[in-house]
């Protein structure tokens, strides 16, 4: 084993035990704590084993291993920024929703019961 082997073990292996205690702690949904597990798992096997990134990628059809490392790294990066543009629209169309109901039940309210800023007492 070469030292940067090592080092990446060691790299991946914090990762790795951060997921399972936030699974076990019910931080993060098991299917996301597996999923990132299995991630982890797979790139510590993959810089164990380079050789077998060269199989899968002639068995696909692509001239190297680092290549289709590089492609799969593209395609994460993509659904990632898509998956988080996704959610942030969502947590807006939430937040405008939020905001409208409270800005109706505000003015829906007699004006003797509202209460300024200045009166609340923090």
């Amino acid at each position: 084993m070469t030292s940067f082997q090592w080092i990446a073990f060691v790299v991946l292996a914090v990762p790795f035990v951060l997921t399972v205690t936030l699974t076990v702690r019910r931080t993060i949904a098991p299917r996301v704590g597996l999923a990132w597990g299995l991630l982890w798992i797979a790139a510590a096997v993959l810089i164990a084993r380079p050789e077998l990134t060269a199989v899968l990628a002639r068995a696909l059809g692509i001239g190297r291993g680092t290549d289709l490392v590089f492609y799969f790294a593209i395609l994460a990066m993509v659904f990632g920024f898509f998956s988080v543009y996704v959610r942030l629209r969502r947590i807006e169309s939430d937040l405008t929703k939020l905001v409208r109901e409270l800005a109706l039940r505000s003015a829906a309210e007699p004006e003797d019961q509202r209460i300024t800023r200045s009166e609340r007492k923090p």
